[in-house]
């Protein structure tokens, strides 16, 4: 069924940027050329598109139609990169899906402005692209709304995290980032929006559990995958980014906590220095030291029991209520996201 599931994914994301295509398009038309090409260019890399996928799939699982549900995914993918912006901005980024970051492409005061301007589209694409429903708009802007808000609140914890030395820094700290940050973004608002658009506004108790287990696990596979990034291009960014960063991630600590003598010192002292400290090579040592410690194998173990759990709550609370093919295909992506490799 994997085809048959890229398949799907692959149409939502064609559909998904025919829309953004269309709107900005249309909203930039007035711009000064040279904005105009930065304020389009993330959202014309075109992403994987997997969270306008998971609207659609909730959507479709609880009997919505797709008119109304791929313009709402549309505008979400429009938040998603213009959150992409600010994070690569905010880690100093070198690369995003192959090509530079934004700020080191058109220079930091013009991405900042462009990202403004992303940011005002946002709400115009859902008020003025998706025909909602005076009710049904302040649902989903509601929703919309809550994303930024935790969305932002796990980004300042991650912020304030890398001030903590990395043998202080716990399971409990990077889980509370991770679910914020990544998990509510990633997976719990897709699948709301998706059943709100069906109408399934029941569910939410057991889409927020399913979401935050899902999406959790989905970082803590990011976070092993940006170590293991051998700069083939694959991933779509420099490797080592996360170590470069100096990010707090459960690998770090994982590797910290398993590494002896010199090698657990250089890491804690890596991770105390401020980032222009920071040099390739230290980065490749430290690479190559988090990778041979056994830290990715035990990060992998949390994802796949985190994983399990997601998957326990979507068979024993959502599955039942759903319908085929979306709510099959919704468990096969489960799997697959619990077992990626790039």
């Amino acid at each position: 069924m994997h085809e048959e599931l890229d398949g799907y994914i692959s149409r939502c994301r064609d559909a998904v940027f025919l829309h953004i295509r269309a709107y900005l398009e249309r909203r930039t038309a007035q711009l000064p050329r040279s904005m105009k090409t930065c304020v389009v260019d993330y959202p014309y890399r075109r992403g994987k598109a997997l969270r306008p996928a998971l609207i659609m799939l909730f959507n479709g699982a609880y009997g919505g139609t797709d008119a109304g549900a791929v313009r709402v995914a549309a505008a979400y993918q429009l938040l998603e990169d213009w959150g992409l912006g600010r994070d690569d901005i905010l880690d100093n980024a070198v690369l995003r899906r192959g090509k530079p970051a934004l700020h080191l492409l058109y220079g930091l005061p013009r991405a900042v402005n462009a990202l403004d301007m992303l940011h005002d589209c946002v709400g115009d694409m859902l008020y003025c692209h998706c025909g909602l429903s005076a009710r049904r708009y302040k649902a989903v802007h509601t929703i919309f709304s809550e994303a930024t808000s935790v969305t932002l609140g796990g980004q300042h914890q991650d912020i304030e995290a890398r001030e903590i030395p990395l043998e202080r820094f716990t399971e409990r700290a990077y889980l509370s980032i991770a679910e914020r940050k990544t998990a509510f973004y990633t997976v719990v608002v897709p699948c709301l929006l998706g059943a709100e658009m069906a109408g399934a506004r029941g569910q939410r108790g057991a889409i927020r559990e399913f979401g935050r287990a899902l999406g959790t696990a989905f970082q803590i596979i990011d976070d092993v995958l940006d170590a293991e990034n051998d700069g083939s291009g694959r991933f779509g960014k420099a490797p080592g980014n996360d170590i470069r960063e100096g990010k707090r991630t459960l690998l770090a600590a994982a590797a910290l906590r398993r590494l002896g003598g010199a090698k657990k010192r250089r890491l804690a002292a890596f991770y105390a220095l401020p980032p222009e400290k920071r040099s390739p090579k230290m980065v490749r040592e430290i690479r190559r030291d988090m990778l041979a410690s056994g830290a990715p194998a035990e990060c992998r173990a949390k994802a796949a029991k985190l994983t399990a759990a997601a998957l326990r709550v979507f068979e024993t609370r959502l599955y039942p209520a759903m319908r085929g093919p979306a709510r099959d295909r919704i468990r096969e992506l489960i799997l697959k996201l619990g077992d990626r490799s790039f």
